[in-house]
């Protein structure tokens, strides 16, 4: 693959994240909406409670650098990323492919179960963070980002560090402190001994996410090596 292709399609798909990303937090912050239904009713700083929100503006923060780099190699007609940038990529694009897939195969389940229909959690501002910026970073990532040394299974295990960090801090705020809302339904309206197997199920899901996309990431490298 050309290197100055790799180059623009990054740019592309990094700018299209950002944008999304930031016109989607923003709506969070804004206090001049109704918003009736409570499952998204935390506004401003509360907004900060979600995962799906973390792990968005995380994988932003990312895109912006991400940005800056493709900037100066368009500029110096080169394409290089650092290490470290791109395993910071792959645990943000992890952190928001996490979102994207617990929303699909539980969230939204469970939405439709009460009612308010399977693809109610991708319409409106939770396109861009459930869908649209969950999608765009993967492809980024597997596609036209690739730093110095190849991926492997040693990097994986970065992966889970959002997914583990949030976990203790939602449980201890749910459940120890009892301060947070289960906004997710993670203790299961009660049932606390269905926990640990969905906390095992989470993590095992995590960390085959954590796999598929660095065997994806290295298989695509290997087999479409960078060109000048």
């Amino acid at each position: 693959m050309k290197k100055r292709i790799c180059n623009v399609f990054s740019l592309i798909f990094n700018m299209l994240i950002v944008f999304f990303i930031c016109d989607a937090i923003y709506y969070n912050f804004r206090t001049d909406i109704t918003r009736d239904d409570a499952w998204f009713g935390f506004v401003g700083l509360k907004s900060l409670r979600f995962f799906t929100n973390l792990s968005n503006i995380f994988a932003g923060i990312v895109g912006v650098i991400i940005i800056f780099y493709v900037v100066r190699n368009l500029i110096k007609d080169r394409y290089y990323f650092p290490n470290w940038l791109i395993n910071i990529k792959y645990v943000a694009t992890v952190a928001v492919g996490v979102t994207f897939f617990t929303v699909v195969f539980f969230l939204a389940p469970a939405a439709a179960g009460t009612g308010k229909g399977y693809f109610s959690l991708f319409t409106g501002n939770n396109f861009s963070l459930h869908f649209l910026s969950p999608v765009l970073a993967m492809i980024s990532f597997i596609f036209f980002e690739r730093g110095e040394k190849t991926f492997g299974y040693k990097q994986t295990f970065w992966g889970l560090i959002p997914t583990v960090a949030y976990s203790i801090v939602y449980f201890i705020m749910v459940l120890a402190l009892a301060v947070w809302p289960d906004f997710y339904g993670f203790t299961f309206n009660g049932q606390h001994w269905m926990i640990p197997i969905f906390v095992l199920v989470m993590y095992g899901s995590t960390y085959v996410l954590c796999v598929a996309l660095m065997l994806c990431h290295r298989g695509w490298i290997k087999k479409h090596p960078l060109e000048n």
